[in-house]
């Protein structure tokens, strides 16, 4: 009896020791990280160490970065693994996830953060625009600028910033903070006209210079004026019109090349135009006196914006008659010699019309300038048969009616 005791004790016994053999053996491994470091410095080595508490198949770490995601292998030292993260990775900053991955499955996971490297040069880079603007204050320029660590990473928040405006005499030293990895900035334009010169500063490193033109606003009413060589209306001589200097309303002189139209309107109500542009503010254009007696209504426009005063020119008349002859059977018809106001010839290139009727039916019109105060018609038979015709000549203004002639065709 005492021996089957025994013998069932030694088998529990037995048993007990195989069933906690089995328990042993199904423990899962883990792996603890054995530094506690959240933040990383950008450049700087960063390493991943964990402590497994059981054998195991060796692990890998799964990181999650901006510049991608990658599988990292361990290396073994004194029993730990230890994930070297690649070189470029550190460089970056941000946010980094990572799992650590043993037998497919997840076994520990976290996050660290890589902040910029305040040990190395600062870059700053800037951005200006627009680079014209409106003087009066109520356009913008905005300078934005975005200060780097030497790895190209972003400052961190509220990094101080120097934003530096010079216009004229006036400098401006503005101190601002970065948010978003950026400190931006509006410049108003100022009242005045001119170049503007802006420049940034962080931690000592100062950047180049980036202009930004300040443009006159428009342009507000001015006058106009002309002048001329004398008054009388030959189709020959120029009269010269100008504006005064043309400003905007803060006393800017307009910008070169701004547009002038001047409007001058007939007695006749027919419109004519000439065009100048301006330099240092004033424009100039020019029109042909009118080949006979008129009165001008001039005004300048700067189209939409701006117009000028109204001023009226009277050209007087050159002739107050002519002569005109018919020879050679009056086929041929002489007008002139045409004089001027001093009794000179008048200019060559001066129209003269000649309107050819039969019994009051307008046969042809016909056109020929003067050369040397003349100007000359021939009526050939082979086109004018009629026995009779009567004339209208015009020039400068002028029109005579002649009496019927009568004309012979030859045999």
């Amino acid at each position: 009896m005492k021996k089957a005791i025994y013998l069932l004790f030694l088998l529990s016994a037995l048993l007990l020791l195989a069933f906690g053999t089995a328990l042993v053996s199904d423990k899962k491994a883990s792996f603890e990280l054995v530094s506690n470091t959240k933040t990383f410095i950008a450049g700087n080595r960063i390493e991943l160490e964990f402590h497994p508490n059981a054998d195991s198949e060796k692990p890998q770490l799964f990181i999650i970065h901006s510049y991608g995601k990658t599988l990292l292998d361990a290396t073994i030292e004194k029993g730990n693994y230890i994930f070297k993260i690649p070189e470029n990775y550190c460089k970056k900053t941000g946010e980094v996830s990572w799992f650590l991955i043993n037998e497919n499955e997840t076994k520990n996971s976290g996050t660290f953060e890589i902040v910029p490297n305040d040990t190395t040069k600062t870059v700053v880079e800037n951005y200006l625009g627009p680079r014209t603007i409106l003087a009066g204050g109520k356009e913008f320029t905005m300078m934005v600028t975005v200060p780097t660590d030497g790895f190209d990473n972003p400052k961190k928040e509220n990094t101080n910033v120097i934003l530096k405006h010079q216009f004229l005499q006036n400098v401006t030293n503005l101190n601002l903070k970065t948010k978003n990895f950026i400190a931006c900035y509006d410049i108003y334009s100022p009242n005045k006209s001119g170049k503007m010169l802006v420049s940034t500063e962080c931690d000592k490193i100062a950047t180049k210079e980036i202009e930004t033109e300040i443009y006159p606003n428009i342009a507000t009413n001015f006058t106009i004026d002309y002048k001329r060589n004398h008054e009388f209306a030959d189709g020959n001589q120029i009269t010269h019109f100008t504006t005064s200097s043309i400003k905007d309303q803060y006393g800017n002189v307009v910008s070169d090349g701004t547009l002038v139209s001047f409007l001058i309107k007939t007695k006749n109500n027919l419109v004519l135009k000439t065009f100048g542009t301006t330099i240092n503010g004033i424009a100039s254009a020019q029109l042909l006196h009118p080949d006979h007696q008129e009165v001008y209504s001039v005004k300048g426009f700067v189209t939409g914006i701006a117009e000028s005063n109204s001023i009226t020119i009277n050209y007087k008349p050159i002739i107050s008659t002519f002569n005109y002859s018919f020879s050679n059977k009056n086929r041929t018809v002489k007008v002139g010699p045409i004089t001027s106001f001093m009794n000179q010839l008048v200019p060559d290139g001066i129209k003269v019309i000649v309107k050819v009727f039969h019994k009051d039916k307008l046969v042809a019109t016909l056109q020929e300038d003067t050369s040397k105060g003349l100007a000359i018609f021939e009526l050939s038979e082979d086109f004018y048969k009629e026995k009779n015709y009567r004339f209208e000549i015009t020039t400068l203004g002028i029109s005579k009616q002649t009496e019927t002639l009568n004309y012979e065709l030859h045999k």
